[in-house]
């Protein structure tokens, strides 16, 4: 059973956004290296199936968090050095399309509507956007991370039956690249921690 979460309130702010993405990108673009802590990976993929509320924490959770201030569910994102693509419900996409006209927007936003039956011709899309980026052999995602339903299931199948990609761990990235606070994320610490 889905849980429902009512999306009327969400308000992406697309500065914090670009602004987040940008120190993504340069962590990533400035350890890339195979020795490195993002393994020298062409492109990342986090992806989110179905709420599970027994999940207290899940890395995809909070980069859907930290970039967007709400997670995505049954969501793809992949983030290439040319593009980010997003695979996500018709119904979300009302809340990223201001993302794609942002003054301070440094990247073409691809924005693909989920199919609720096949999904095919979105994985085609997506795995064409891994390929392009860098080098194009090398993908990081959060293969520790479990995501549940059938459009995750089904991008998880996809992705590992392309036999051209490599796939290397993201969390210990993400982990890295979270811990540093910039003053937004410190303020809401400290009245987190008053209460």
């Amino acid at each position: 059973e889905q849980s429902f979460r009512p999306m009327g309130d969400i308000k992406i702010d697309p500065v914090v956004f670009w602004e987040r993405l940008a120190k993504l990108r340069d962590a990533w673009n400035g350890a890339r290296t195979a020795e490195g802590i993002w393994k020298g990976t062409d492109a990342l993929v986090v992806d989110t199936g179905t709420a599970n509320e027994d999940i207290i924490y899940s890395k995809s959770g909070a980069l859907h968090t930290w970039l967007l201030g709400y997670e995505f569910t049954d969501t793809v994102m992949v983030f290439g050095n040319r593009a980010i693509h997003v695979l996500t419900a018709a119904k979300k996409m009302a809340y990223l399309m201001p993302l794609k006209t942002a003054e301070n927007a440094t990247l073409p936003l691809e924005l693909l509507t989920r199919d609720k039956t096949d999904n095919s011709a979105n994985y085609t899309a997506l795995l064409k956007a891994i390929k392009d980026s860098h080098g194009g052999a090398v993908v990081a995602t959060l293969g520790k991370e479990d995501p549940q339903g059938t459009f995750a299931t089904g991008w998880r199948k996809a992705l590992l039956e392309d036999g051209g990609l490599q796939q290397v761990e993201l969390g210990p990235a993400l982990a890295q690249l979270l811990a540093a606070k910039d003053s937004t994320e410190q303020a809401c610490v400290k009245r987190a921690g008053i209460c």
